[in-house]
């Protein structure tokens, strides 16, 4: 019997992000073929019981923010030590750079990064993560075997501050088993009406997911009869005092849902009619493909690769020109239930299906693996 390749993932947290997600469908699909173990930075686990339900073993380094602390660093270079045999696949920036430096120099040599943004900004960015990406790019060029990356602009970014050339473009995959739950939420579970327009907006509240965008644009089309916006996303609750300033402002709070963060978001994109996005970076948007997948018209700024999700330029809104992004949405309600608009989304469905399956991007994981 041929022996289980044995892959160590060192990930920021297991949260509610689309990195986390991304991880959790590789690992659940490749279970049975890989031996996969997980070592968590921080805290925020929404994937932690899923992983141990499937037998997953997770090991939890609880670092804190914007604190050095030793014990637990020492804790991790000891941990990624035992594991010398092991390929090393780490997430996101700041574990690119611990789990790829420790690792390092405990002699492994098998190390595989993977980068989720698109767009690195100085005024959106915090200051230590940029000092851990300028890190990075000088670690790139000796450090991981290969970059797996989600989408091409972020390629040409990353090699434009001085990243190795060493990048594997790999586009998220989805599937109807997990994105398409057989029982879903119906309208009146949240007190709302077969008629009304309800727009939809999945995404922590975070200054480069530019909620103040969203807000400026729906605020123009308020007045449209029976139209609810539906906001969810870790912080976006009643809670957030800023957020509910910012509806009072807008004089929206009639008219705006906030869910919080929701473990089953998966069962309300049925709600929605379109999907908006509005966020200033991203790297591959998960949660436009999920919306599409059940059927949402989508929006959203040109970020990352939006526009290849989409497929359409004419579903791409302005970062900054809220009067046209509201009149390219105000148009596309005017044609609910049309042809045109019951067309749209049967497609979104069927192109999602086609160009990112989940199979397409496990085969490329387990090749770029092999290598």
């Amino acid at each position: 019997m041929l022996k289980k390749k044995k892959i160590l993932h060192i990930i920021t947290s297991l949260g509610d992000g689309g990195a986390e997600g991304v991880l959790y469908r590789l690992i659940s699909e490749t279970n049975k073929i890989v031996h996969h173990e997980v070592i968590v930075l921080s805290k925020d686990n929404k994937y932690e019981g899923l992983l141990r339900s499937k037998k997953v073993k997770i090991f939890n380094i609880n670092l804190k923010k914007n604190k050095i602390e030793l014990k637990k660093l020492i804790k991790l270079y000891k941990l990624i030590r035992r594991k010398k045999k092991y390929l090393i696949q780490t997430w996101l920036y700041h574990a690119d750079f611990l789990g790829g430096l420790f690792a390092y120099f405990s002699g492994n040599k098998n190390i595989y990064w993977n980068i989720r943004t698109s767009e690195i900004s100085f005024k959106s960015t915090r200051l230590r993560t940029l000092i851990i990406i300028m890190f990075n790019s000088l670690l790139s060029w000796f450090v991981p075997k290969k970059i797996i990356i989600c989408s091409k602009k972020s390629i040409s970014i990353h090699r434009s501050i001085g990243f190795k050339n060493n990048f594997e473009l790999i586009h998220n995959g989805f599937d109807t088993k997990f994105y398409l739950p057989r029982k879903n939420f119906k309208r009146q579970n949240f007190d709302l009406k077969k008629d009304q327009i309800i727009i939809g907006n999945v995404a922590r509240y975070h200054p480069v997911k530019n909620h103040d965008y969203l807000l400026s644009i729906f605020n123009q089309i308020k007045n449209f009869p029976n139209i609810k916006l539906i906001l969810i996303g870790t912080n976006v609750n009643k809670t957030n005092s800023q957020l509910l300033r910012k509806l009072k402002y807008y004089n929206i709070q009639d008219k705006v849902i906030l869910l919080g963060r929701r473990d089953d978001v998966f069962h309300i994109y049925k709600l929605f009619d379109i999907f908006i996005l509005t966020s200033k970076s991203e790297g591959f948007p998960n949660v436009l493909a999920e919306a599409m997948i059940n059927n949402n018209i989508c929006y959203s700024t040109d970020v990352g690769e939006a526009s290849l999700i989409l497929r359409r330029k004419n579903f791409i809104i302005p970062k900054d020109d809220v009067i046209k992004s509201a009149r390219i949405i105000q148009n596309m309600i005017n044609q609910k239930n049309s042809y045109k608009w019951k067309r749209i989304k049967k497609e979104n469905k069927t192109h999602i299906m086609n160009s990112f399956s989940l199979k397409k991007m496990v085969i490329n994981y387990l090749d770029v693996w092999k290598k």
